[in-house]
């Protein structure tokens, strides 16, 4: 491994998020697992432990929650700056020098003052992994935000009925105080303990699926665009090859089924230094 220093954040910000991270997809997982699936199952005639429904969801929450950790350690893991790389002495076109690197950087990277280096193809610094999304791990994070997504929605519709028997038969007002602000109306005492970490893990559920989902929908419109977070700030389309193109750029050769699994080898088509220009990039026939 290149440098284990790259696996842990690197500020206080950076820790914060990269703890709740990790807990959120734990605590998330555990909790339809160990408490909403049992429920589900002893409430139901029709649902027992050896139903194929009891069978379906465990094997699609094992399948998310193997997924979601696997991109998050694909992304801290995957070394996508400079460090080790042999560039050119001579400022080639479209290449910058960096003074703190003291190097000649290629096309599309950035230098982040976070982990202190220039990162190829940087998309941005993701405070959640404690590193860059940059060309070889782009894949990653476009799989854990994905995963993320599915968790949230996945949770939120298998805890409506738990919802339900929190809310009861309260009206409009008070039961929008039990899911919201759980820990208030238990200070209050409007709800006991056991119901205020129920609301808690229904909101974290419900923020996952709102945050991710929306992570998912921004950066799934930059892939489509062949963009990173700072060509689309700007609306650089210079990199645009076309759709297909450009989930290749990002997804690797085996885009197609690359999404299944982090763990699925799906080479990336460049390295990181040269980018055709839609300008004078000719699609490949299909033969």
């Amino acid at each position: 491994m290149a440098n284990w220093k790259r696996l842990l954040p690197k500020t206080p910000t950076d820790t914060f998020a990269y703890i709740f991270t990790l807990f959120g997809i734990n605590a998330i997982f555990y909790f339809e697992l160990l408490y909403v699936l049992p429920k589900i199952v002893t409430e139901s005639e029709d649902y027992e432990y050896s139903s194929w429904k009891w069978y379906f969801h465990m094997t699609c929450g094992c399948v998310i929650y193997f997924n979601a950790l696997s991109s998050f350690w694909k992304i801290i893991s995957t070394e996508t700056s400079i460090r080790g790389l042999m560039l050119p002495s001579i400022l080639k076109p479209g290449w910058r020098f960096c003074h703190i690197c003291e190097c000649n950087a290629p096309p599309r990277s950035f230098h982040c003052y976070t982990c202190k280096t220039c990162v190829l193809r940087r998309d941005h610094h993701c405070v959640f992994t404690g590193n860059c999304v940059g060309h070889k791990n782009h894949r990653y994070y476009m799989m854990l935000l994905f995963y993320n997504a599915l968790a949230g929605w996945y949770a939120t519709f298998m805890n409506i009925s738990i919802a339900w028997t929190i809310v009861g038969t309260e009206w409009f007002p008070l039961s929008l105080l039990k899911l919201i602000f759980p820990f208030f109306a238990w200070v209050i005492g409007y709800v006991t303990f056991n119901e205020m970490l129920l609301s808690a893990i229904l909101l974290l559920c419900i923020a996952a699926m709102c945050a991710m989902t929306g992570l998912l929908s921004y950066h799934l419109k930059n892939l489509y665009r062949g963009q990173i977070t700072h060509e689309s700030t700007h609306n650089v389309l210079k990199y645009d090859l076309g759709w297909k193109e450009n989930v290749r750029a990002v997804m690797g050769e085996n885009w197609r089924v690359g999404w299944l699994s982090p763990w699925l080898p799906s080479p990336l088509p460049g390295d990181g230094l040269e980018f055709p220009l839609a300008s004078v990039y000719e699609a490949p026939k299909d033969l």
